[in-house]
């Protein structure tokens, strides 16, 4: 039987900053998943949907994975000194997202998106230079899951798997918290 290919897209959430053990739900879900399966992480810490949409043609080359799951937003959502301006507007998100889309579907039939995870914001409101509310990540997870449903694409909801406890730093995830991410995952997707 041949290998089913997945391919998963984002940024520190799926690359497993704050992890004790390497590579965060991902390989969490390849262990689950087991050798009848291969999964690439391609998560960068930093990233925006720009990043990714400035990097995703060149990484996915001339390959044609069964599956793309594409977990991205986060950092859209920080602010510095305007709690009003995120660093990318929800409208500037939406175009990005369909330009990742295009781009997906030229090279794998299935593509699903995964939300963004809530923080702590006790913690992530007062960094010194960059600030996560968890009010704009629900906002751009109500436009992710919308941007879904209007091109007919499944979404999983992540926010709320995780508590304060289950954060590393106040916004990635500890092993509790990419294990949770990972079951929720595990049970939304049909592979």
């Amino acid at each position: 039987m041949k290998q089913i290919s997945i391919y998963i897209f984002g940024d520190s959430l799926v690359y497993g900053q704050g992890d004790t053990q390497p590579g965060g739900w991902v390989n969490r879900l390849q262990e689950k998943l087991g050798t009848d399966y291969g999964l690439r992480n391609f998560g960068v810490p930093g990233d925006t949907s720009k990043d990714l949409l400035n990097r995703i043609e060149n990484q996915l080359g001339s390959s044609r994975p069964n599956l793309i799951i594409i977990s991205i937003g986060a950092n859209d959502t920080q602010y510095s000194e305007n709690p009003n301006e995120t660093l990318i507007s929800q409208d500037q998100f939406k175009k990005n997202l369909e330009e990742i889309l295009q781009i997906s579907r030229n090279h794998s039939a299935k593509i699903i998106f995964v939300g963004i995870p809530q923080m702590n914001d006790s913690i992530t409101t007062n960094w010194h230079y960059l600030h996560f509310c968890n009010k704009d990540i629900l906002k751009f997870n109500k436009e992710i899951k919308k941007f879904c449903k209007e091109n007919d694409l499944q979404f999983v909801d992540i926010f709320g798997i995780t508590k304060p406890e289950d954060l590393s730093d106040g916004a990635h995830p500890n092993s509790s918290g990419y294990e949770k991410i990972m079951e929720k995952i595990y049970e939304d997707i049909d592979f």
